[in-house]
């Protein structure tokens, strides 16, 4: 046996090797002509499908959607990945599995995309639902007569006890045959007496209720009386007046559930509510108001009339303040419109009482020569008329104003005073204010330059209440001591000191000698009275009769009247003086050319008895004039009337008329025409 060498094995390898490649490569060679098939390319989706298309979901809560991917077949392709997104997130979002959870309140669109195809789906997300806890019944009524109806409403509550809305209530009743109950609405209805006893409502509302225990009242029997009250029978204009009735049955029972009715027999004198009973009183002149009650009616009657508040008299011209806060004026209206008319003219007058214009409603009227000025409800002062030396405040020193024209700066006042060319007030800060002429220092402010806007008067002076005159001024501490400024030629400051008779003033103000307390002072024509806390009067400064003391010698202090009269108010003007007493009665002095003193004599030195005897309220005298031209008006002590007798050139008087200048009308003249409307 041979044993082949190494080298000899290794040959003998590689080409048993070679042998077996190239066996291969033939069979390789063989299989490359044979056709084998390609692998298939993967289904495109076509379309992509959600269920459900639309859901609700409540905040916090969710809600699974599903999606297919499908070829143009409509077959469902599976191992299709899917992607979900939300058209808002902050409504409703949405996780990778198609889980839709609720954000808040509202609607979002939700997408399935495959492939770049896609889907979507609304889902509307809604507010939790608080559930009920209580219902509650309103109005909190226990009774309802037979054959009437009582309307209930209930409302659902949470547990915070708030009103829970779009919750509906259901009714019940315990006993038909009592009472029925009939819903009206989702949340009310209506309870029906059907026999007297006693009977349970029940409102319901998700399981929660509430009762209401009721008790059906026989009917009553027939009404058979009306009473109206309030038994007064006049009413004001612009006034209100409430009335009521009283409706008893025959057996005298006090009937409340039956309902009245009013009305008024003319709605231009008075209008009524036909359910409140609220009377307002619109023009002088009487109606009738009617009470209705099912069949039965009753009349009642009201007379509406116009009450007069004050007076004032400036020269040649009047004004009063009626219901209403109405002014009206008449006289004189003159080149500078004191009487608020536009239609200025040296001759113009007003017979008949003119309403100022600008449907203003005044507490207070003041005038002392020819301008006017009022006091509004408001507290805000108007002045109309003669302008000169800035007399109404406005800023301006000429010209005039046919109309009311507010004070500037603001101020709000209590009271106001006009004089001949300047006007003060106090303010609601008590402070004293003035404005225009101050030559003789009448403001009381240091100085004696005229001011054509409201200026700080009567330095370091308290008061209650300023009046203005002929160039000097007075007023009153809360005390009663009266002080005086300005003018003091005759002695008109009241302050002791001797009649100089030139032009003697005084800048600041000075006391009244004699330590009297005055509840009130009038200043005229360079002189001024007082009425003194025990009614006393007093006069001082330029006499000439004025005094009413028996003699003409002027006095630089208070000098008392003579007679013992006991007064409520005196009124100083230009040549006479009036004053009311404590009984009512008018009494005058002075000069009486044209019967100013309510009487035929000359003169009168002394307090004479004026008018007869007319009672009255009130009193006022002329102010500054030219010649003798006064006159005097007079409120009658129920206010209905208005009295005016003296010097009528102008129509001052305003009864109507119009007399010469040198006529004697001693006889008082009741001022006419005066409405409301």
């Amino acid at each position: 046996m041979r044993i082949a060498s190494p080298g000899r094995r290794l040959a003998r390898s590689l080409v048993s090797y070679s042998h077996v490649a190239l066996l291969s490569l033939a069979i390789a060679a063989c299989s490359s002509d044979s056709t084998a098939p390609d692998t298939p390319a993967p289904i495109a989706v076509a379309s992509v499908a959600i269920t459900p298309s639309t859901a609700s979901v409540s905040v916090g809560a969710t809600t699974s959607l599903s999606a297919e991917a499908r070829d143009a077949q409509g077959r469902v392709l599976s191992g299709r990945s899917i992607a979900w997104s939300s058209s808002a997130s902050t409504i409703a979002s949405v996780s990778a599995s198609g889980v839709v959870t609720g954000v808040a309140a509202g609607t979002a669109t939700i997408t399935a995309t495959s492939e770049g195809r896609a889907a979507t789906a609304s889902v509307q997300v809604t507010p939790v639902v608080a559930p009920v806890a209580s219902v509650a019944i309103t109005p909190a009524a226990n009774s309802v007569v037979v054959g009437q109806t009582l309307r209930l409403t209930g409302e659902a509550r949470d547990a915070a006890g708030q009103a829970l809305t779009g919750r509906t209530i259901s009714w019940t009743t315990s006993a038909p045959t009592i009472a029925t109950v009939t819903a009206v609405d989702a949340v009310s209805a209506t309870v029906t007496g059907v026999a007297a006893g006693t009977v349970r409502i029940t409102a319901q509302s998700e399981g929660r209720s509430q009762e209401l225990s009721i008790t059906v009242t026989p009917p009553p029997n027939p009404v058979v009386s009306i009473a109206v009250s309030p038994a007064l029978d006049t009413i004001e204009a612009y006034e209100t007046q409430t009335l009521t009735a009283v409706l008893k049955d025959s057996a005298g029972r006090v009937v409340t559930t039956v309902p009245v009715t009013w009305t008024s027999s003319n709605a231009s004198v008075a209008t009524i509510n036909a359910q409140s009973g609220l009377l307002t009183g619109v023009d002088r002149g009487t109606v009738t108001v009617t009470a209705t009650a099912g069949a039965l009616s009753t009349t009642v009657q009201r007379v509406v009339v116009i009450k007069y508040r004050s007076l004032v008299l400036g020269t040649q011209h009047a004004c009063d303040l009626a219901s209403g806060g109405i002014a009206w004026c008449w006289g004189m209206n003159g080149t500078d419109a004191r009487l608020g008319d536009a239609q200025v003219g040296d001759q113009l007058h007003r017979t008949e009482p003119f309403r100022v214009p600008g449907g203003h409603r005044f507490v207070q009227l003041t005038a002392f020569s020819r301008y006017t000025c009022g006091l509004r409800i408001d507290g805000a002062a108007l002045c109309w008329g003669n302008n000169g030396w800035g007399t109404l405040g406005g800023g301006v020193s000429t010209g005039y104003s046919a109309t009311p024209v507010e004070v500037p700066g603001g101020l709000r006042f209590t009271y106001l005073s006009a004089g001949i060319e300047h006007a003060c007030g106090m303010t609601v800060q008590r402070n004293t204010v003035c404005w225009g002429y101050n030559q003789w220092g009448q403001f009381g402010a240091g100085h004696n330059r005229y001011v054509t806007g409201p200026q700080a008067a009567a330095s370091g002076l308290a008061l209650n209440i300023v009046e203005a005159g002929d160039s000097f001024s007075c007023g009153l501490t809360s005390a009663g001591a009266a002080h005086c400024w300005g003018s003091n030629g005759l002695g008109q400051l009241g302050d002791g000191q001797r009649p100089s008779y030139g032009n003697t003033y005084t800048m600041a103000p000075a006391p009244v000698t004699g330590g009297l307390q005055f509840q009130s002072l009038s200043l005229g024509s360079q002189y001024a009275c007082g009425v003194a806390f025990d009614g006393s009067g007093y006069c001082w400064g330029r006499n000439g009769g004025r005094f009413g003391n028996g003699n003409t010698s002027d006095q630089s202090a208070p000098t008392a009247l003579t007679g013992g009269h006991k007064f409520r108010s005196i009124s100083a003007g230009f040549n006479h003086t009036c004053g009311v007493t404590t009984s009512d009665d008018v009494y005058c002095w002075g000069n009486n050319v044209n019967g100013q003193l309510g009487s035929t004599m000359a003169f009168s030195y002394a307090p004479a008895r004026a008018i007869g005897t007319a009672k009255v309220a009130d009193v006022r005298v002329s102010g500054i004039g030219t010649g003798s031209s006064s006159f005097t008006c007079a409120i009658s002590k129920d206010r209905l009337t208005t009295w005016c007798w003296g010097r009528n050139d102008f129509g001052q008087l305003g009864n109507g008329a119009r007399t010469t200048a040198e006529a004697v009308n001693a006889t008082a003249s009741v001022v006419v025409g005066q409405r409301p409307l």
